[in-house]
């Protein structure tokens, strides 16, 4: 790949990396503005629910900018084909940016829950589980400069 090409790659890279990182700490600040909800009592107040609301929408917003912008923008430095969503997953997992493939792949479908407002029904299970997997979400941002610092920059 030629320098030209290869700066403006790792560029839209650095931009999709600093746009994670602003939803990563306001993902954060909800997250830690949740602690004393857990375990999540039975009825939860109105007040409660826009806290939660708040996670979970973060939450989304955060696995979306990671899973369709960041694993795709260094896919495109390194000159990988950029196949599936599994595969994505797959070569972050390889390059030790997320611990799970697996886990990723329920942390997407957690997303598109959140997304498409299909568990509506059971809000409990959904906050749990989000509240769950934003830690290795987050942790996901501080894998990434690793990787990139070593590898790419």
């Amino acid at each position: 790949m030629g320098a030209d090409k290869r700066q403006i790659k790792t560029g839209h890279l650095k931009k999709q990396l600093d746009l994670a990182e602003k939803a990563a700490a306001v993902l954060n600040f909800s997250y830690n503005s949740t602690d004393h909800l857990f375990p999540l009592p039975e009825d939860i107040s109105d007040e409660e629910l826009v806290h939660l609301d708040a996670v979970t929408s973060r939450f989304a917003r955060l696995v979306d900018i990671l899973t369709q912008k960041v694993f795709r923008a260094i896919d495109s430095v390194e000159l990988t084909d950029e196949g599936s969503l599994i595969d994505r997953l797959n070569r972050a997992e390889g390059r030790g940016i997320i611990e799970s493939a697996e886990d990723w792949r329920n942390i997407r479908e957690l997303r598109n829950q959140i997304a498409h407002e299909y568990v509506l029904d059971d809000l409990h299970s959904l906050f749990e589980d989000v509240i769950q997997f934003t830690p290795p979400v987050l942790k996901c941002i501080d894998n990434i400069k690793v990787y990139l610092k070593n590898v790419i920059f």
